[in-house]
């Protein structure tokens, strides 16, 4: 409203606007104005911004991958468990252990893993051969890359007819000498 409606409004309704009208004639509105320097951000404070979220995303980064790798690292083991135990299921069944492929197809592993790779693991699971067929078996867990800041896991896993899981960090586990 201008000042001079405002003069009119209350000139008109006196007891309307009984301890207002005093108030209101005598501070005219006045619009709002903005000077240009006043609208958003500046640079400077756009780069400081930028600045932490690029230093909070290199404190981040490096660990949310490192508990990714943990996180690879206990689901394969418990991948290597639970092929220890199909094949000792299939074994109780059938008479003998068999492949990782034939373990999914009678649905004791699930299809991941009947593929050969979970979690950014591969598996290889071996029966006996020769002399040994039938009485046993090997299973390996290798990391689909072990090298670099990206790495699914830096474990090595191994598991056999015995049930116990081994692991390496320096290269592919495997079973133990019959010395140690």
């Amino acid at each position: 409203m201008e000042t001079i409606e405002m003069i009119d409004l209350l000139t008109s309704k006196p007891n309307q606007l009984k301890g207002l009208n005093k108030m209101i004639a005598i501070q005219p509105i006045q619009k709002a104005r903005h000077s240009s320097n006043t609208r958003g951000f500046s640079l400077v404070e756009l780069l400081i911004a930028m600045a932490l979220i690029l230093i909070m995303a290199a404190i981040a980064v490096p660990n949310y991958l490192a508990a990714l790798a943990r996180a690879n690292e206990a689901s394969a083991s418990a991948s290597v468990r639970a092929v220890i135990s199909a094949e000792n299921l299939y074994r109780n069944t059938y008479g003998t252990f068999t492949t990782l492929q034939d373990l999914g197809s009678e649905y004791l592993t699930d299809s991941l893993l009947a593929n050969g790779a979970k979690s950014g693991y591969r598996f290889n699971v071996t029966p006996g051969g020769g002399n040994s067929a039938g009485l046993q078996f090997t299973v390996d867990g290798t990391p689909a890359l072990s090298i670099g800041p990206s790495a699914t896991g830096f474990r090595h896993y191994y598991g056999d007819e015995s049930a116990v899981i081994r692991f390496s960090l320096t290269g592919s586990a495997d079973k133990p000498n019959e010395n140690q």
